[in-house]
């Protein structure tokens, strides 16, 4: 039996990220630039600004 972390791996979180990014109409490579373009923005890892936006989706924001 594995363990989960409270955490997922990082490329889950982009890949979540992107998800939800493409809910909002986006296609994927639009929502990979936009990602990349709001990390660099806030001066964050991709990875790190892929968890806020999940965060921020399920309601785990702070």
């Amino acid at each position: 039996m594995t363990v989960r972390t409270a955490t997922p791996p990082a490329h889950d979180v982009v890949g979540l990220a992107l998800q939800v990014l493409a809910a909002q109409g986006l296609s994927r490579p639009a929502a990979q630039a936009a990602l990349v373009s709001m990390a660099k923005e806030r001066g964050l890892t991709v990875a790190r600004c892929a968890a806020l936006i999940v965060a921020a989706v399920d309601g785990r924001v702070g």
